[in-house]
């Protein structure tokens, strides 16, 4: 039989599920080392191992002289399921919000175009936003949508606020149903630090899809840069027929 967890672990554990549970949230101060000893009945020493184990994880954060409080954790985003960011936030309890840096109707560009099977030349709506969580720059993200199959699409939504698949769900009747999505590390130059709030040379995630709709039509084509303190990726694998 495995062993037990040290008791240290057992309040760590716990301490951590209270974390994602949300009723302790980013920011929020931990109990003190003697109200974790007192609530868990442990000794003052196994509290002080249970929150240094929690800072050694990034889970929390001791502040000195003030005590100790919840880090930022990263969102675990599920690549798997296709859904958009303000459906995502919204689904983990986050308010999302965008400011628009542009929006107009635009020659797609050559890679564009291929990727949305559009002839040379054809038009999309693009949309770029810096996306916002509980008011933090999160990502830049910026969309291309092909015109002929959503006419008058930026006279539909605030898009500070509106959900893009929202809106064509339900003004268009355009399903998002599979999507190819590409995922790259990079490094943030300063066009991108700058609205991220982060410095140049930091960590970054490049994202780039296309979003088919039921029909297998190629309907939107979607940059994304994340940043890499905030985000951590996740992807679900089965193992193949060659394999088994």
């Amino acid at each position: 039989m495995p062993r037990p967890l040290p008791k240290y672990r057992q309040v760590a554990d716990a301490l951590a599920a209270e974390i994602s549970a949300g009723r302790l949230r980013s920011g929020d101060q931990v109990p003190s080392e003697r109200a974790i000893a007192d609530a868990m009945r442990v000794s003052r020493m196994t509290a002080r191992q249970a929150l240094r184990h929690l800072a050694e994880r990034g889970i929390v954060r001791p502040q000195a002289g003030q005590g100790t409080f919840v880090g930022r954790l990263p969102i675990r985003q599920d690549l798997s399921v296709l859904t958009s960011f303000t459906e995502e936030m919204a689904r983990r309890g986050r308010q999302a919000r965008s400011l628009v840096v542009e929006a107009g109707r635009w020659r797609a560009e050559p890679d564009v175009a291929r990727a949305l099977g559009l002839r040379a030349g054809g038009e999309v709506w693009r949309i770029k936003r810096v996306r916002l969580m509980d008011d933090e720059p999160v990502a830049i993200e910026t969309t291309a949508v092909v015109a002929t199959l959503t006419p008058g699409l930026l006279e539909k939504g605030n898009w500070e606020r509106a959900s893009l698949y929202e809106r064509l769900r339900e003004d268009y009747g355009i399903r998002p149903a599979s999507a190819d999505q590409t995922l790259a590390a990079a490094l943030a130059d300063p066009s991108v630090a700058a609205p991220l709030g982060i410095a140049p040379g930091a960590a970054v995630l490049r994202l780039v899809r296309v979003t088919r709709d039921e029909e297998g039509r190629a309907f939107e084509h979607v940059r994304s840069v994340y940043r890499g303190d905030l985000f951590l990726m996740r992807v679900r694998l089965s193992l193949g027929e060659a394999d088994t």
